[in-house]
């Protein structure tokens, strides 16, 4: 069968038989496609009393979404996917463009990052944190500025490991998550695409205001996001060596996981991209206030960071 749908996304070229409306078409390429994304059935366990289900080894992965969909990793090049009766192409590509392509990258050598990134100036700054800091937020303000997008939620590292200069960021696709106070902080106008990410979540899937950026971006900064209602203005501090490699390991896509699942061979890779991000990568510790209109703030802020951190990197 003829797949109908090519996309790129992440450095990655997809076919795949759901149509991912999040991301923009692409011709097929001459040499095939990177990964296949097919449609099946027959393929789903028994249900689990987890929910979500993972089984994670080396040589394949199986993860499962009673409410939509079982997805099995055969290679790095293979995904398999059963989507539930009435399921949405759109409710399986949440899946699928989060933790699923997480560990399609993992086994292709990428490191995975829970963040939001943005080109500040040809320099990606990444915003790490827990559920409600700000990320995409953060990222959104920062866009206001002038500044292009790179990704939400899933940050795609590469050429970490060994890393003697700064690794890059790959481009993601041209959506985001807000809920609906940071969109009204934001002054962000409502869109013909403006979709609930579930129904029964509040949260709002958005296109991005900035157009992607084309092309990887070399990181120039992390952000690590404490928002707070005590902090007034927002502060940055720069992180030791010892407590960035510990932020940056918290807030891999492997930590969802087990940074184990993959096998040792992995895991000796996985250490060895976190040290080469730290080891060329400044990483900051950013307060945030938890009001809302003072978001412009921490956007400017991050901004100077930015310009402080390319001037010491010339000296």
């Amino acid at each position: 069968m003829t797949v109908p749908y090519h996309y790129s996304v992440f450095g990655l070229t997809l076919a795949s038989d759901f149509d991912f409306e999040v991301l923009e078409k692409a011709d097929p390429p001459v040499a095939g496609p990177d990964v296949t994304v097919k449609r099946v059935i027959g393929m789903t366990r028994p249900t689990h009393p987890a929910d979500p289900f993972f089984d994670i080894t080396p040589d394949r992965q199986y993860l499962h979404w009673q409410a939509v969909a079982a997805f099995s990793i055969e290679s790095p090049g293979l995904v398999l996917v059963e989507p539930h009766d009435g399921i949405s192409d759109h409710l399986v590509s949440q899946a699928f463009l989060g933790l699923v392509i997480s560990l399609v990258l993992e086994r292709r050598g990428v490191l995975c990052l829970h963040a939001s990134a943005v080109s500040v100036n040809g320099r990606a700054a990444l915003f790490l944190g827990d559920k409600g800091a700000g990320k995409s937020t953060t990222s959104c303000a920062v866009q206001s500025r002038g500044h292009s997008p790179l990704t939400d939620d899933l940050v795609a590292v590469a050429d970490a490991a060994g890393a003697v200069s700064a690794p890059f960021v790959q481009p993601g696709f041209s959506s985001m998550k807000l809920w609906p106070d940071s969109i009204a902080a934001l002054a962000l106008p409502e869109d013909a695409d403006d979709r609930r990410v579930h129904p029964s979540v509040s949260k709002i899937q958005k296109r991005m205001p900035m157009e992607i950026a084309n092309d990887p971006a070399p990181m120039g900064a992390i952000f690590l996001l404490r928002r707070s209602s005590e902090t007034q203005a927002p502060k940055v501090f720069r992180l030791p060596p010892h407590l960035a490699l510990q932020a940056v390991l918290r807030f891999t896509f492997m930590a969802r996981y087990g940074e184990s699942r993959l096998g040792p061979d992995h895991l000796v890779l996985h250490m060895k991209r976190c040290g080469g991000v730290v080891a060329n990568v400044p990483v900051f510790d950013l307060h945030i206030p938890a009001n809302l209109d003072l978001i412009s703030d921490v956007a400017k802020t991050i901004e100077e960071c930015m310009d402080q951190t390319r001037s010491h990197a010339r000296m």
